[in-house]
């Protein structure tokens, strides 16, 4: 597999992609003037402790108060943890309103929601994510030779004693740290060092809600994160954007640099590789199978909703396989969506049902095995009698679709409008509420054009009808501004 990396910097607007042989695999994007706020450390005070929900909401100068659950504070979960042993004290006995601390954003503001915060420090470096109030060092997971994975860990024990840093904090290798050698663990080592000192200087200087760490921009944050052997190019349409990534990359990721590019045009970048045509498709509810069948992605407030269809393919066989090669391509291409447009909560598959034991077995293989190549951490709660599948995926900040799009003005966000024929309804009804009583010689029906064609076509008869029990002329105007619900009766 090769790897490239687009960046399209704008003057507000810094967006990547990461493609794997050819394909659109992810998007991020990062708005000004208010950028993605995760992984940044602030100090804050508690302003309100909630026993209910074992719970606190702080101020560390966002917009809303960050919410901080009893999980995230350094100590322990505030559970038992079996018989015998005594649970930690609950919320109210650790926070009080009024008390300084300082946190970590793991989620950025959504929904109206505030921020999830932490007080389980975590700073990143190329190698090494560092966690000076935890005591559990770790391989990242992805990494999977056993052998790769001891060597690290004894590196790190070593380079540690050099540094005489043994015994403070938490190390967790990261996916770049294969292969490593001592000097560069060592140099990673001293980074975090003096990257924690600095939040501590500032920690102790602030007076108030601060911010002691800002993590990278988007564009910095991704060659940080993503450089692996597999990444063949990083290109990048700004020129000035490319100069500050290849200095990043000549200090921190040198083996980066001359896989560094600069677009200079005439074709945008996302147009040339069809990314700007991948976004436009993730915004829609249907995504088209190859084999003719379709899914159907709908997201609520609660989950989202993925509903497997078999379309126009009617297969070569019979039905059962019909449906089951339709389900086993529709676990992939999910799989390659959630990703695509960044779904996250929990997520409910609804394939088609499926008689064959096996067949169902295998759909269940083939969909976990491509949700073990996503990046964020996915649990698959397995396929119940009726073909539905219950995942749950952490959320990596706003939707793509979220990110981009707002609550339709007409609809509300339901998806749906009345039709032209209640509306009409509704006119006659309000036809005769207004009417009724009055000293009027004309009433006059603005509404939107399908709605007066309507009332022209096979509505004429009714509304001639209720003209004469009214004694008024009823006329009608088109108005091509109105929605489809709205309308207005003028009285003369």
């Amino acid at each position: 597999m090769t790897e490239t990396i687009l960046v399209n910097l704008g003057p507000a607007e810094t967006r990547v992609a990461l493609l794997a042989n050819g394909v659109v695999q992810d998007i991020h994007i990062e708005r000004g003037p208010r950028p993605d706020i995760v992984g940044n450390i602030y100090s804050g005070k508690v302003t309100r402790v909630m026993p209910g929900m074992q719970a606190a909401f702080v101020d560390f100068g966002g917009e809303r108060t960050g919410l901080l659950h009893v999980s995230e504070l350094v100590g322990g979960a505030g559970r038992s943890l079996g018989k015998g042993v005594q649970p930690e004290p609950t919320i109210e006995y650790r926070l009080r309103a009024g008390q300084k601390l300082v946190v970590q954003v793991t989620r950025d503001p959504l929904a109206g929601k505030g921020a999830r915060l932490t007080t389980r420090l975590s700073l990143a470096s190329r190698f090494l994510a560092f966690m000076p109030w935890s005591t559990q060092t770790a391989v990242s997971r992805a990494i999977e030779d056993t052998g790769e994975r001891a060597r690290l860990l004894l590196l790190l024990r070593e380079a540690l004693a050099a540094e005489g840093l043994a015994g403070e904090g938490a190390y967790i290798l990261r996916t770049a740290a294969e292969g490593i050698t001592l000097a560069d663990l060592r140099a990673d080592l001293r980074f975090l060092q003096r990257l924690w000192a600095s939040v501590c200087n500032r920690g102790r200087d602030a007076t108030g809600s601060a911010l002691l760490y800002r993590d990278l921009p988007l564009h910095l944050r991704v060659a940080r994160d993503l450089a692996r052997p597999t990444l063949q190019r990083i290109l990048v349409d700004d020129y000035t954007g490319f100069l500050a990534l290849r200095g990043f990359c000549e200090e921190f990721v040198p083996e980066m640099t001359d896989r560094l590019e600069h677009h200079p045009g005439p074709s945008p970048l996302f147009d040339l590789y069809g990314v700007e045509q991948e976004i436009q498709a993730a915004l829609g509810r249907r995504v088209d199978l190859a084999c003719g069948g379709y899914l159907v992605i709908d997201q609520t407030e609660a989950m989202t909703t993925v509903d497997v269809n078999t379309g126009s393919f009617v297969g070569r066989r019979n039905v059962d396989e019909t449906i089951y090669q339709t389900n086993l391509e529709a676990a992939v291409v999910l799989a390659r969506q959630l990703r695509l447009r960044n779904l996250g909560g929990i997520i409910v598959i609804d394939f088609i049902d499926m008689a064959d034991r096996e067949h169902r077995q295998q759909v269940q293989l083939a969909l976990q095995q491509v949700l073990q190549q996503d990046p964020v951490r996915t649990t698959f709660n397995g396929m119940s009698g009726l073909g539905l599948v219950a995942l749950t995926r952490k959320r990596q900040g706003e939707s793509l679709q979220h990110l981009l799009c707002v609550e339709c003005p007409v609809c509300q966000g339901g998806g749906i409008l009345r039709s032209a024929r209640t509306v009409s309804y509704d006119i006659f009804r309000q036809l005769q509420r207004t009417g009724a009583g009055r000293d009027t010689r004309e009433l006059t029906v603005l509404a939107a054009p399908a709605v007066i064609e309507l009332l022209r076509g096979e509505a004429a008869g009714t509304l001639a009808e209720l003209a004469l029990v009214l004694g008024r002329d009823i006329r009608l105007r088109a108005e091509p501004m109105y929605s489809q619900e709205h309308f207005d009766i003028a009285v003369i």
